[in-house]
């Protein structure tokens, strides 16, 4: 069974005037986010048969979690997005009492870029010597192409560049700690960033040249004409697979395909396109 789900729209500082155009939707700053699935009370989606994510969520998994513990959003920028961190699941629940902290994954619909911080020791020196506005001289900027997969524990000091637009994957939080802002007069949260944030390196977050990543929360696969059926052989029944296409269009939304009682992962064609580039992500509930 596939059933697909409604989007919503948030309007940012940092959002692609061009995401406006394509989904003809009219708002005073541009849209950056496209909240294609989503249990967060924020953006909480709906399915096309009238159901919330969340009402669909309890009938499949018996109250295990709180809300949907998935959100995929479609984000698109024309600006740098804040240096930022996110908490892990210890951190979220013992100082803001929610249920996750926040990991997630990119896949790069285009070319684009990012940074990180890889020198997380040397942030916290500025931070505490009050010299935040050299903090992006210790970042280190990486331009990645189409078809690129990023994963960012939580903890990962990241910003989403310019004219990037990214599939991303991630738990259910929105949790976000700025650290620095290239300017732009909003609210920092250094105190927490500080206490959240730690070293990666590069090499251990970006993925090129491969079709799956798989994370602790959730696996994400690129399928398309050149690799479905092999992959969707080797695939393990799962309960539940989310489809989003890969190519933008004035009907780009995601969508839930169910398995039902007694299928096989080997019935999933009739839900792919074959024409039609798509992630699914499974291997989260």
């Amino acid at each position: 069974m596939e059933i697909k789900i409604q989007p919503k729209f948030r309007s940012l500082v940092w959002g692609n005037w061009k995401i406006n155009e394509l989904f003809n939707v009219q708002s005073e700053l541009p849209i950056g986010e496209v909240w294609l699935l989503s249990g967060h009370q924020l953006y909480e989606t709906t399915m096309e048969n009238g159901m919330t994510i969340n009402e669909y969520g309890k009938s499949i998994y018996d109250g295990k979690y709180p809300k949907f513990p998935l959100l995929i959003k479609l984000v698109s920028t024309n600006q740098w997005l804040s240096v930022q961190v996110h908490p892990d699941d210890a951190f979220a629940r013992q100082i803001e009492h929610e249920p996750w902290g926040k990991s997630e994954a990119w896949y790069f619909l285009e070319d684009g870029e990012f940074a990180i911080c890889e020198d997380v020791e040397t942030m916290k020196e500025l931070i505490a010597q009050d010299r935040l506005s050299q903090l992006k001289d210790i970042l280190t900027f990486v331009k990645v192409k189409k078809g690129t997969f990023v994963y960012l524990p939580a903890g990962t000091v990241h910003a989403l560049g310019p004219n990037s637009t990214v599939i991303e994957v991630q738990q259910t939080s929105d949790l976000t700690y700025r650290i620095y802002d290239w300017g732009r007069p909003r609210e920092i949260h250094l105190n927490k960033a500080l206490q959240v944030a730690r070293q990666v390196r590069i090499p251990d977050i970006v993925f090129e040249h491969i079709n799956c990543l798989k994370t602790p929360y959730f696996t994400m696969q690129f399928l398309d004409k050149s690799n479905r059926d092999d992959t969707i052989s080797n695939l393990k029944v799962s309960k539940l697979h989310i489809s989003i296409p890969t190519e933008l269009s004035v009907d780009f939304s995601a969508s839930v395909i169910e398995a039902e009682e007694g299928e096989s992962a080997q019935e999933l064609p009739r839900f792919l396109k074959e024409d039609f580039p798509s992630i699914l992500v499974y291997n989260f509930i």
